[in-house]
Protein backbone atom coordinates (compact mmCIF):
# COMPACT_ATOMS: atom_id res chain seq x y z
CA UNK A 1 0.00 0.00 0.00
CA UNK A 2 1.25 3.07 -0.81
CA UNK A 3 -0.15 6.88 0.04
CA UNK A 4 1.21 10.17 -2.06
CA UNK A 5 3.54 12.19 0.04
CA UNK A 6 0.85 15.15 -0.07
CA UNK A 7 -1.92 12.65 0.66
CA UNK A 8 -4.12 14.37 4.16
CA UNK A 9 -3.89 12.77 7.42
CA UNK A 10 -7.10 11.31 6.44
CA UNK A 11 -6.27 9.45 3.58
CA UNK A 12 -3.48 7.47 5.41
CA UNK A 13 -5.55 6.62 8.29
CA UNK A 14 -8.47 5.17 5.84
CA UNK A 15 -6.07 3.38 3.73
CA UNK A 16 -4.50 1.63 7.19
CA UNK A 17 -7.94 1.19 8.53
CA UNK A 18 -9.38 -0.33 4.81
CA UNK A 19 -6.26 -2.47 5.15
CA UNK A 20 -6.99 -3.59 8.43
CA UNK A 21 -3.22 -2.63 9.21
CA UNK A 22 -1.84 -1.60 12.85
CA UNK A 23 1.69 0.35 11.38
CA UNK A 24 3.22 0.99 8.29
CA UNK A 25 6.48 2.35 7.57
CA UNK A 26 7.06 5.72 6.52
CA UNK A 27 9.87 5.58 3.55
CA UNK A 28 10.88 8.41 1.52
CA UNK A 29 13.85 8.06 -0.54
CA UNK A 30 13.96 4.48 0.07
CA UNK A 31 14.71 5.51 3.34
CA UNK A 32 12.78 4.29 6.39
CA UNK A 33 11.76 7.31 8.30
CA UNK A 34 9.28 6.13 11.36
CA UNK A 35 6.35 4.35 11.72
CA UNK A 36 2.73 5.33 11.32
CA UNK A 37 -0.13 3.96 13.62
CA UNK A 38 -3.94 4.98 13.01
CA UNK A 39 -3.69 6.22 16.71
CA UNK A 40 -0.89 8.32 16.01
CA UNK A 41 -2.09 9.47 12.74
CA UNK A 42 -5.37 10.50 14.84
CA UNK A 43 -3.37 12.35 17.35
CA UNK A 44 -1.29 13.88 15.34
CA UNK A 45 -4.61 15.67 13.43
CA UNK A 46 -6.00 16.48 16.93
CA UNK A 47 -3.05 17.62 18.56
CA UNK A 48 0.03 20.51 18.16
CA UNK A 49 3.34 18.73 19.11
CA UNK A 50 5.19 21.25 21.46
CA UNK A 51 8.12 22.86 19.31
CA UNK A 52 10.02 25.83 19.78
CA UNK A 53 10.20 28.87 17.47
CA UNK A 54 12.59 26.58 14.77
CA UNK A 55 10.10 24.24 14.79
CA UNK A 56 12.22 22.04 16.81
CA UNK A 57 10.85 19.57 19.52
CA UNK A 58 10.47 21.02 23.07
CA UNK A 59 12.33 18.99 24.95
CA UNK A 60 12.39 18.28 29.09
CA UNK A 61 14.97 16.29 30.67
CA UNK A 62 15.02 14.89 34.89
CA UNK A 63 17.98 14.41 37.08
CA UNK A 64 17.83 13.12 40.26
CA UNK A 65 18.81 14.34 43.59
CA UNK A 66 21.72 11.62 44.11
CA UNK A 67 24.92 11.22 42.32
CA UNK A 68 26.61 13.62 39.86
CA UNK A 69 24.01 16.07 39.99
CA UNK A 70 25.91 19.10 38.80
CA UNK A 71 27.43 17.16 35.90
CA UNK A 72 24.13 15.51 34.84
CA UNK A 73 22.68 19.03 34.69
CA UNK A 74 25.21 20.93 33.11
CA UNK A 75 25.38 18.05 30.41
CA UNK A 76 21.63 18.28 29.96
CA UNK A 77 21.70 22.75 29.41
CA UNK A 78 24.83 22.29 27.13
CA UNK A 79 22.59 19.69 25.17
CA UNK A 80 19.94 22.37 24.68
CA UNK A 81 17.29 20.94 27.34
CA UNK A 82 13.91 23.45 27.30
CA UNK A 83 13.06 22.22 30.57
CA UNK A 84 15.08 20.90 33.22
CA UNK A 85 13.25 19.07 35.92
CA UNK A 86 14.87 17.86 39.37
CA UNK A 87 12.96 14.68 40.62
CA UNK A 88 12.66 12.74 43.43
CA UNK A 89 9.30 10.72 45.15
CA UNK A 90 9.03 13.05 47.82
CA UNK A 91 10.82 16.38 46.59
CA UNK A 92 10.78 18.28 50.30
CA UNK A 93 13.69 17.04 51.99
CA UNK A 94 17.46 18.80 52.01
CA UNK A 95 19.13 16.77 49.38
CA UNK A 96 16.68 18.39 47.01
CA UNK A 97 17.50 21.61 48.42
CA UNK A 98 21.08 20.88 47.94
CA UNK A 99 20.44 19.91 44.45
CA UNK A 100 18.71 23.08 43.26
CA UNK A 101 21.57 25.02 45.23
CA UNK A 102 24.66 22.93 43.00
CA UNK A 103 21.85 23.14 39.53
CA UNK A 104 20.74 27.14 39.87
CA UNK A 105 23.97 28.26 39.13
CA UNK A 106 24.83 26.10 36.43
CA UNK A 107 21.14 27.24 35.03
CA UNK A 108 21.99 31.04 35.59
CA UNK A 109 24.93 30.71 34.06
CA UNK A 110 24.00 29.08 31.09
CA UNK A 111 21.46 31.88 30.96
CA UNK A 112 24.12 34.06 31.12
CA UNK A 113 26.39 32.46 28.62
CA UNK A 114 23.65 31.28 26.15
CA UNK A 115 21.10 33.67 26.77
CA UNK A 116 18.08 31.25 27.38
CA UNK A 117 16.65 30.58 30.93
CA UNK A 118 15.67 27.08 31.13
CA UNK A 119 12.95 26.57 33.63
CA UNK A 120 13.91 24.31 36.46
CA UNK A 121 11.31 22.64 37.90
CA UNK A 122 11.76 20.68 41.40
CA UNK A 123 9.48 18.46 43.46
CA UNK A 124 7.04 16.00 44.01
CA UNK A 125 5.62 18.20 47.35
CA UNK A 126 2.11 18.21 48.89
CA UNK A 127 2.25 21.00 50.64
CA UNK A 128 2.45 24.54 51.00
CA UNK A 129 5.84 24.28 53.09
CA UNK A 130 7.35 22.37 50.76
CA UNK A 131 6.49 24.41 47.88
CA UNK A 132 7.88 27.33 49.20
CA UNK A 133 11.23 25.73 50.32
CA UNK A 134 11.55 24.83 46.49
CA UNK A 135 10.57 28.33 45.15
CA UNK A 136 12.93 29.49 47.58
CA UNK A 137 15.90 27.42 46.81
CA UNK A 138 15.41 28.83 42.78
CA UNK A 139 12.62 26.48 41.65
CA UNK A 140 10.34 28.49 38.96
CA UNK A 141 7.88 25.56 39.15
CA UNK A 142 6.89 22.74 41.96
CA UNK A 143 6.03 19.22 40.60
CA UNK A 144 2.68 18.62 42.80
CA UNK A 145 2.20 14.67 43.66
CA UNK A 146 3.19 12.48 46.48
CA UNK A 147 1.09 8.99 46.02
CA UNK A 148 -1.39 9.74 44.28
CA UNK A 149 -0.92 7.15 41.24
CA UNK A 150 -2.67 3.55 41.97
CA UNK A 151 0.74 2.12 41.24
CA UNK A 152 2.88 4.76 43.27
CA UNK A 153 5.48 2.39 45.25
CA UNK A 154 6.24 5.79 47.47
CA UNK A 155 2.53 5.24 48.90
CA UNK A 156 2.94 1.27 48.57
CA UNK A 157 6.12 0.77 50.35
CA UNK A 158 6.05 4.09 52.94
CA UNK A 159 2.08 4.74 53.18
CA UNK A 160 3.29 8.63 52.27
CA UNK A 161 1.01 10.34 50.00
CA UNK A 162 -1.80 12.71 49.58
CA UNK A 163 -5.22 13.58 48.05
CA UNK A 164 -4.06 15.51 44.80
CA UNK A 165 -6.40 17.77 44.42
CA UNK A 166 -5.73 18.91 47.72
CA UNK A 167 -2.36 19.53 47.46
CA UNK A 168 -2.49 21.01 43.71
CA UNK A 169 -4.99 23.75 45.92
CA UNK A 170 -2.47 24.21 48.83
CA UNK A 171 0.64 24.36 46.64
CA UNK A 172 -0.61 26.61 43.93
CA UNK A 173 -1.91 28.90 46.60
CA UNK A 174 1.89 28.72 47.83
CA UNK A 175 3.39 28.98 44.58
CA UNK A 176 1.47 31.76 43.37
CA UNK A 177 2.52 33.95 47.22
CA UNK A 178 6.19 32.83 46.63
CA UNK A 179 6.49 33.85 42.68
CA UNK A 180 6.71 30.51 41.19
CA UNK A 181 4.48 28.10 39.33
CA UNK A 182 3.38 24.50 39.94
CA UNK A 183 2.65 21.42 37.59
CA UNK A 184 0.43 18.25 38.79
CA UNK A 185 -0.27 15.28 36.42
CA UNK A 186 -3.85 14.80 37.98
CA UNK A 187 -2.96 11.08 38.76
Amino acid sequence: MTVAPDADIRDAFDLLDQQRVGFAPVIADGQLHGLVTRTGLLRSALYTPGVDAQGRLIIGAAVGINGDVAGRAKALLEAGVDVLVVDTAHGHQDKMIEALQTIVPLRDEHEQTTGVRVPLVAGNVVSAGGTQDLVAAGADIAKVGVGPGAMCTTRMMTGVGRPQFSAVLECADAARQAGGHVWADGE
